[in-house]
């Protein structure tokens, strides 16, 4: 599934949280993590993932390339559909009885990207069975400093896949698996603690202003 393991750091405790600095590196392709679909199938419990970016480069799905091109009522219209048919992903789930959350920290105000497309894919999220999450960031700035934390995916409180992004593109250059106890540890520290301050979608006073724009 992986590499050779890299490690950056003389000693247990200078490895920071994010990005990791004891890891195995995944394989990047064409935006995607090649390895996603084999953790996805030994999930048991939980699935959280966090999401900081504020616009991911999801070239060349159409849906995201109709919102670039401003066609947003065909942005979220391809972007629903994408969700909706991830059936055999769902269906996993729900036989499994597996808890989906997706942490999303914005930036106000709301970004294009999450008015005119991704608060779309959320919604259709919701529908099947994803517990999604918005937060201020201004609300875990306490956070944010003190982890250096950004994109990541937490797989059943065991191992963790970190995300980094070229920053110039918002595409995904890199991705880092974490299997290390204590290491992850401080991930399912840091997210449940993002979960406790955030709010559920359709609860959350962002989701509120969104539907009034």
């Amino acid at each position: 599934m992986t590499e050779q393991t890299t490690r950056e750091t003389s000693g247990r405790q200078d490895i920071s949280i994010y990005p990791p600095a004891e890891y195995s590196r995944l394989t990047v392709a064409d935006g995607r993590v090649e390895e996603f679909g084999a953790l996805f199938n030994e999930l048991r419990t939980r699935w959280v993932k966090v999401e900081r970016l504020q616009e991911y480069d999801e070239s060349p799905f159409e849906g995201y390339l109709a919102f670039r091109r401003g066609d947003h009522a065909e942005a979220q219209r391809l972007v629903r559909e994408m969700v909706k048919s991830q059936t055999g992903f769902y269906s996993l789930v729900r036989e499994r009885g597996i808890s989906m959350v997706r942490v999303r920290i914005c930036d106000l105000p709301l970004s294009p990207y999450l008015v005119h497309y991704e608060m779309a894919a959320y919604l259709a999220d919701v529908e099947c069975g994803e517990d999604i999450r918005l937060v201020d960031s201004a609300d875990v700035a306490d956070l944010l400093a003190q982890t250096g934390v950004s994109d990541y995916v937490l797989f059943d409180d065991r191992r963790v896949v970190a995300l980094l992004y070229d920053e110039d593109t918002a595409r995904l250059r890199e991705a880092r698996l974490v299997e290390d106890p204590e290491l992850v540890a401080r991930y399912v520290a840091l997210s449940d603690e993002l979960i406790n301050r955030s709010a559920p979608l359709l609860d959350s006073p962002i989701y509120a202003s969104w539907r009034k724009r």
